[in-house]
């Protein structure tokens, strides 16, 4: 297959003599060789590691299907924080990719739409830029369906998002895929929690890949059940090289080493807050607290031990409060500011420290710093607020504006980040997908995210293309007193052992927090 580049904008070669995005060049060898994949296959995953530019390809390789006269329409499904990703009319990536006249619009609460080109031109590429929890209600999903059709591509990004074949948004992304006459998957984390996540995204795909009739055929020949109680019980995996012959004439892997001459991130920093004895105290006495109760509550599930270990690290960045009230979904939302209140503030005097001495070193600094917490994130921002007037500041968090969200990621992007210091907060759960925040070569995590899968995803914000420096991460980690360890040293052996927190048992939390 041959095909012509040379309209491509090469946007990680920048060229401020002609215009901010970069200049007309053809694109790096693997994303030739994944347009030419897309191209070829309607239904496809581009499953290159997190900042390998599948969203590039994917915008690249939809134009040279409209100019082919293959599509017509491209819908593009992305989750909620990442739709202004691909939306934004100035730092977004249909920004900086496009070439041929396109409308882009945005199938939202508050339709909006911008232009490309030149707009007396009758032939236009029509773009559709909505996010999974807005697909879910059926009057909406009815207005895409209607727009759809054999000329529709429908672009599923962080694709794993439909990993669970009973979700609402699953079933609505399989019914428009089933009008469309392509589908590409964008994800670089396909197998978010184990082998089945396939079932669902194979399902989008084509239902031939796998060959099964539901997933519970899927399920028996791809994992090991044992009964427990009455009820079967996933406890391992079979047949997996199977599942992988299924599925590799249909997805393409790569990893940024491979493909992109980036600087070598350097070696995580460990910024060490220890606990005054008072915070320790109220640490200690919930801890042993937990550990009887993981005791008395042996056939408790992971999920319920893992909220109640939520409370300890909640600790360690200073607050107790508002597990309870917001129960199971505070593991993944993080917990209010209102619903806490504060016990401490070890973790946030070691990152004003540390910020004041590098700001004397570096008098531009750009820094991103991520927080488990909405508390935590709130109260690090209002103290920045007081103590650094002269730092540019901005932040990210799910409960946020839409045009306060868009005037922080600016602090960050390389066309608009300000002259002198910036930084940027932000918590993990919604804000590391998707965005390019290369202006930045310093991160600090202020407390970690339990899930493997978003620290890589939060990693990848700033260690992606555009970045012209080492990437340097420091974690603060609490200790008590006399050096004691806590859970974030639980959290911190896991990611370096490559294991999921949120998956842990609770014969394996109760042997992680009895070591000190």
């Amino acid at each position: 297959m041959t095909l012509d580049f040379s309209r491509c904008r090469d946007v990680w070669v920048q060229d401020t003599a002609k215009d901010a995005g970069g200049f007309w060049s053809p694109p790096p060898s693997h994303v030739r060789i994944g347009v030419e994949h897309l191209i070829r296959n309607p239904f496809f995953m581009l499953a290159d590691e997190m900042g390998g530019m599948k969203t590039a390809q994917a915008i690249i390789a939809a134009q040279l299907l409209f100019e082919r006269g293959d599509i017509d329409r491209v819908i593009s499904i992305a989750p909620a924080t990442v739709r202004s990703v691909w939306f934004d009319e100035t730092l977004g990536e249909l920004a900086k990719h496009l070439w041929l006249p396109s409308d882009i619009t945005e199938f939202h609460a508050k339709s909006r739409t911008w232009f490309y080109g030149d707009r007396a031109t009758p032939q236009r590429l029509q773009w559709i830029i909505t996010n999974y929890d807005f697909v879910r209600s059926s009057a909406r999903l009815t207005q895409l369906l209607a727009i759809s059709g054999p000329k529709t591509l429908l672009i599923l990004d962080e694709a794993h998002a439909c990993k669970n074949y009973k979700a609402k948004q699953t079933k609505a992304c399989l019914q428009l895929r089933h009008s469309c006459g392509r589908v590409w998957l964008l994800t670089g984390t396909p197998i978010a929690h184990n082998p089945l996540d396939m079932y669902a995204q194979g399902r989008i795909m084509d239902p031939s890949i796998l060959g099964c009739a539901s997933y519970f055929v899927a399920r028996a020949r791809y994992a090991t059940i044992t009964t427990r109680g009455g009820f079967p019980k996933v406890t391992g995996w079979k047949n997996l090289d199977d599942l992988q012959r299924r599925f590799a004439p249909y997805v393409l892997r790569r990893l940024k080493k491979d493909c992109l001459d980036l600087p070598p991130a350097l070696p995580a920093v460990m910024l060490t807050a220890t606990l005054t004895p008072e915070t320790w105290k109220i640490y200690k006495e919930m801890r042993d607290d937990l550990c009887i109760w993981l005791d008395q509550n042996t056939v408790s599930t992971a999920q319920q031990a893992a909220v109640k270990v939520m409370r300890l690290a909640q600790i360690t960045s200073g607050f107790v409060g508002g597990v309870e009230d917001a129960n199971v979904s505070g593991v993944t939302t993080g917990i209010a500011p209102q619903l806490t209140h504060a016990v401490g503030r070890e973790k946030l005097d070691i990152v004003i420290e540390w910020l004041t001495d590098m700001l004397a070193l570096e008098p531009n600094l750009k820094l991103l710093i991520w927080t488990r917490f909405r508390a935590e994130l709130s109260r690090l921002m209002t103290e920045l607020a007081e103590k650094f007037p002269h730092v540019a500041l901005g932040q990210i968090h799910g409960s946020q504006k839409r045009e306060e969200r868009e005037l922080a990621l600016r602090l960050l992007d390389p066309r608009t980040a300000p002259i002198g210091p910036a930084v940027l907060g932000g918590t993990t759960q919604t804000g590391s997908m998707g965005l390019s925040l290369v202006a930045a070569h310093h991160v600090i995590y202020m407390s970690d995210d339990w899930s493997l899968k978003t620290r890589l995803q939060a990693d990848a914000r700033t260690d992606r293309p555009g970045q012209t420096h080492s990437c340097w991460y420091g974690n603060v980690i609490a200790v008590g007193p006399q050096g004691q360890q806590t859970i974030d040293h639980v959290i911190l052996r896991a990611r370096l052992g490559k294991e999921n927190v949120a998956t842990f048992t609770t014969a394996a939390w109760r042997q992680a927090l009895q070591r000190e």
